[in-house]
C-alpha cells in the first residue's frame, strides 16, 4: 500500500461584496497579485487575465507553487478564488491561508464562504 504524502493545500472560496468596482478593477489586483506573489516568496511562471467586456474579469497565475485563480462578477457583487500551494520540501500550508486572506480582503467581501482541501 502506498501511503499519500500530503504536498500542500487549496484554498477554495466564494465572496459577496458591496465593493463592485473591485470586481472591474483588473489591473488593481494584477499588481496586487504580484506585490503578495513576491512578499512571500513564491516564483510566477505565467499569468493570463480577459477582462469581459461590462465588466468582470478572470485571472490566473501559475506558479513553481502551483496557482491563484480569481473570478469575478460585478453584475452579482461577487467572486470565487482558488489559492493553492505545495511544495515537497515545505509546508506552505500558512502561506496559503495568508495569502488567500490577504488577496480576498483587497474586495472588502460581506460574505466569505471557503473550503480548505489537503492534497
Amino acid at each position: 500500500m502506498i501511503k499519500k504524502k500530503i504536498t500542500g493545500i487549496q484554498v477554495l472560496g466564494y465572496m459577496e461584496t458591496e465593493d463592485t468596482e473591485s470586481l472591474k478593477n483588473m489591473e488593481k489586483v494584477k499588481s496586487t497579485l504580484n506585490q503578495l506573489i513576491k512578499s512571500f516568496g513564491l516564483t510566477e511562471v505565467g499569468t493570463f487575465y480577459y477582462e469581459f467586456p461590462g465588466g468582470g474579469f478572470t485571472g490566473v497565475v501559475s506558479l513553481i507553487e502551483s496557482h491563484i485563480a480569481v473570478h469575478t462578477w460585478p453584475e452579482l457583487g461577487a467572486l470565487t478564488l482558488d489559492v493553492y500551494l505545495c511544495n515537497y520540501t515545505k509546508d506552505n500550508s500558512q502561506i496559503c491561508k495568508d495569502l488567500f486572506d490577504k488577496i480576498a480582503a483587497e474586495f472588502t467581501p460581506s460574505k466569505i464562504s471557503k473550503r480548505i482541501i489537503r492534497r
